[in-house]
Formats: C-alpha cells, structure tokens, sequence
C-alpha cells in the first residue's frame, strides 16, 4: 500500500492542453474515483499515474518515491484495463501467473500469489479454464486476479465494467468493493458511472477538460458541490436549475423568484455570500427533493410531457417553459399520466443558488 501525491501535474500533447496542473493528494488505503465528462483528462491522469503517458511537468510520488519519470514497472502499480487483455490460449492459472513467471519468481511462490487471487476473487473451481470458455464477468475477475498476484502499492481501474451487462456490472461492483475491503489497498478508479462513482469511492475527484473542480467524498459533493458543474454532474437523474432573481437577502439566506414555477418565491439557504437585490441567479433542486403538494407551504402546477414509472418510484418530466423538462421524482407509483397537470411541492431547505459564473452563493 502506498500514497499517491501529484503536484502541479500537466500534460500537452503538442498545443493541446489535457491535464493543466493538478494537485491531489491521496492517503494510503483510500478508494478515489475520477469522474467527468468525455475528454475531461480522467483516463489521461490514471494512464501519467501508470507511466504510460509522460507527464509534461510537475510531480507524481507513489508513497516516498519521486516516479515521475520512472518506468511503468518501477512504479509498483497494476493497472486493469476496460478490456481484458487475457492470453486465448492459456488457461486462467497461466494468465494470473504470467506475469510474475516472466520477472522470475519460483514455481512455489507463482502458485501460492495464485491461488491466494483465486480464493479472492472466488476463481478456484475455473484455475483450468480458458478465456472464451467463461463470462465476461468472470474473464474481469481474471484481469484483476493478474494484479492482485503482483502485489502492487497501488491498483489503477479504467472504466473497468464498462463492457459488462447491467447485471453484471452491479455484481462486478460488489466484488471490487469486498476486494479493496479485504485488501485495504489504495485504489483509484476511473469510470462516467454515477452509481459506481457514489458507491465505491472514499472520495471523488471531479474532472473538467483537464482541471479538479472538487474534490472530496461522495456526500460531501452531492449536498455541498462547490459550482454548478458539479451539482449537475453529481446525482442521477442531474439536478434541476431553473433561472431565478433576488427578492431579498441577508446572512445566510436569501428569497428568490422563480418565473418558472409561477413566480413561486423561496427562502434559500446561501453559503459563501449574500447576494444582491435583484441579481440574476439560478436554482438548483434534485428530483428526488421534491415533496407531495398536500401539506405543502411552496407548491406549483406544471403540465407532465412524460410519466415515467418504475416500480419503486417515478419520474414525471414536467414543461416549465425551459430547453429541458423539470425532473420531479416521487416514491412508488405515480397517479399522474402524460399531458396531466401536476401539483408538485417543494422544499427550500433542500435547494440551492448558483450565480450566473456556476459558483455556489
């Protein structure tokens, strides 16, 4: 197990800017997830991490050794790719121990990293097995099987579930979680899953085109994100933001009107500074923050375009004049159909203001 510590990380290729100074420092044992949209630079960092790509400046330490420009397998990591990169021809024991046959570890030491991977990961009763032979699951837990033989400070995971069915990821999810459990290693994962994102990580880093935007744990950035970007890219389905302005405001809160919803006004809570009168705002409410209508203080009505239902809960897209339709969940069954008109209730507690460069008010 090992720390990870990059300082004021770039990467150019040419005059294309990808990673534009990065600081992160990551404790040993820690689970960090990278997040962003495509081409933010997450799989870029994992791959200066790995000493694949050559970083253009800065530092990188894994633990207390300066690895900036040491070689791939210097580094003490493993790395598990999106694909398996398995040998068709050799069986799963061959493909686990590999590697370390080719660094010149003994037939008895080979045998026992081996065999130790494949109690792990659960892999014993398919040792003599060859790749196409198995699920795609199951040839996952081989490529990670192969890293945990080589006893690594640090594991690298990129997009490693993405090729897997909907069930399978789920599963494969548990078993990554129960391995860095068991191993308690530092971990650092790259994937666009929400779901993997808030489940797996001890802390998320999120990535836009090449800079942090936060960085912290998985709650911490779904109710204090620091900009708008980041309360939109955090929570599935993304947070609502409707166009508001300031009513009135003082320390530590501020009333604001909502065309929108009617010109409902809301007594929000703000963080960092208060507002002015009459400042152009945006406010953020998830769809799952939304409450019954009975019983409400703030309530509007609103035309659905699309019921969705779910089973467990539903999603009703609701036309409040805006480019996109306000995403409102409600728990269980709906009693609303498309094109009915909805009373939704809101609570202010749990919304937030954006001004109008993104950042949190």
């Amino acid at each position: 197990m090992a720390s990870v510590t990059l300082t004021n990380v770039k990467k150019s290729f040419g005059d294309v800017h990808v990673i534009k100074g990065i600081d992160l420092d990551i404790e040993d044992g820690d689970f960090i997830v990278f997040v962003g949209p495509s081409g933010c630079g997450k799989s870029t960092l994992l791959r200066l991490i790995s000493g694949l790509e050559e970083i253009t400046s800065g530092k990188i330490e894994i633990g207390d050794a300066d690895v900036s420009y040491v070689e791939p397998s210097e580094r003490g990591v493993a790395m598990v790719f999106q694909s398996y990169a398995l040998y068709p021809h050799m069986s799963v024991y061959d493909n686990m121990g590999f590697g370390l046959k080719m660094t010149g570890h003994s037939k008895a030491e080979i045998d026992e990293r081996v065999q130790k991977a494949a109690a792990i990961l659960e892999l014993g009763p398919l040792l003599d097995r060859k790749p196409a032979a198995m699920s795609g699951g199951q040839r996952q837990r081989v490529a990670i099987g192969r890293s945990i033989v080589r006893e690594p400070k640090v594991f690298l995971f990129d997009e490693p579930l993405s090729n897997l069915d909907a069930e399978l990821r789920v599963q494969m999810r548990l078993e990554i979680a129960k391995l860095h459990n068991s191993l308690d290693s530092t971990m650092i994962y790259v994937t666009h899953d929400q779901t993997e994102a808030m489940t797996l990580a001890d802390k998320i880093v999120v990535l836009r085109a090449g800079i942090v935007e936060q960085y912290g744990s998985p709650l911490e950035l779904y109710d204090n994100p620091d900009n708008e970007f980041v309360a939109g890219f955090i929570g599935s389905p993304r947070m609502n933001f409707l166009d508001a302005s300031v009513a009135s405001a003082k320390a530590g809160s501020a009333t604001v009107v909502v065309p929108s919803l009617g010109d409902l006004k809301l007594s929000v809570v703000t963080r960092d500074r208060a507002p002015q009168k009459g400042e152009a705002v945006k406010v953020g409410i998830r769809p799952e923050h939304f409450i019954e209508a009975k019983g409400a203080r703030h309530t509007f009505k609103a035309p659905t375009t699309v019921v969705e239902q779910m089973g467990g809960n539903s999603y009703l897209y609701l036309n409040v004049g805006g480019s996109l339709p306000l995403t409102v969940e409600q728990k269980g069954h709906s009693s609303y159909r498309d094109g009915q008109v909805a009373t939704v209730g809101v609570d202010p507690s749990t919304a937030m203001l954006f001004d109008q460069e993104g950042l949190r008010v």
